[in-house]
């Protein structure tokens, strides 16, 4: 089944910021980064932008939100790369429609168009998807929050 689906800014639709940080805070604040509030993660939610980082996405399918992405200055507190791919989260019932593909690939264009030659994000346990969409592995590191994490880059040109 071929599903049809747009994406858009989130800044756009600002009425699925909330929806958008229940994912974000469920899949990897709660019980991971300990510190961080559901509040907190909304109100960095709501901060985004359409002409400036950071720049939201959400994927829609007949008007519903069942995916998002995010492109932001650093989503590494030891590392200078800039920008980042971050939070990519796909509604369950969604996966496997390769909506998380588009939205990775919707998330290159934002970089590419800002100027950027390049485009990181960061993994603790997804690292082979991202390969096989082909991302460089960069280095493995220790985070602020004790986590492992694999780093990989996107040449835009």
């Amino acid at each position: 089944m071929v599903i049809i689906m747009d994406i858009e800014y989130l800044s756009d639709n600002i009425f699925y910021a909330r929806k958008v940080a229940e994912w974000i805070y469920g899949e990897f604040i709660k019980d991971i980064r300990h510190g961080l509030s559901f509040d907190q993660i909304l109100l960095s939610v709501k901060q985004c932008y359409k002409t400036e980082l950071p720049v939201r996405l959400i994927a829609k399918v007949d008007g519903k939100c069942v995916g998002t992405v995010s492109v932001v200055h650093n989503d590494l507190v030891y590392r200078n790369y800039t920008p980042w791919l971050a939070a990519l989260y796909v509604d369950k019932v969604y996966r496997n429609n390769k909506i998380g593909e588009r939205l990775v690939e919707r998330a290159k264009d934002v970089a590419n168009d800002f100027g950027f030659d390049e485009i990181y994000l960061r993994t603790e346990h997804t690292g082979n998807y991202y390969k096989r969409l082909g991302w460089q592995y960069v280095e493995s590191c220790v985070d602020e929050f004790k986590l492992e994490t694999e780093i990989y880059r996107y040449p835009l040109r």
